[in-house]
């Protein structure tokens, strides 16, 4: 059952969209789905990194292992953002900041074969 953390701009939800940034989005829209690709839980949490003088990426990362996310997504990735999403076998997708969360969902369901 893959987890997956969405850069996000608000507490919105599925109704939000993809923030601008990845490591200084105000909010990850955190969305589990069974092994059908349903959706069982959504929850948004605050981005720790989105004030961070420095380090933005890593302090985000660091929020979504503790959350034991699968999938980071997110309109670009910094170079060190990645590497621990790498480091972490977290599957980064990329897509356009505007995307409403449950566009992007859909997405990331087809990029991983759910869909």
């Amino acid at each position: 059952m893959p987890k997956i953390a969405i850069a996000s701009n608000s507490k919105g939800g599925l109704e939000d969209v993809v923030a601008s940034r990845f490591g200084r989005a105000p909010t990850f829209t955190i969305i589990e789905l069974d092994d059908k690709g349903n959706i069982i839980n959504v929850k948004v949490i605050e981005n720790p990194g989105v004030n961070a003088p420095g380090g933005a990426g890593v302090k985000a990362v660091q929020a979504l292992i503790n959350e034991g996310v699968d999938i980071a997504v997110g309109p670009s990735f910094g170079p060190n953002a990645k590497a621990i999403l790498d480091e972490m076998n977290i599957k980064a997708i990329t897509i356009p900041a505007g995307t409403k969360i449950s566009e992007a969902i859909e997405y990331v369901k087809r990029e991983i074969g759910l869909a």
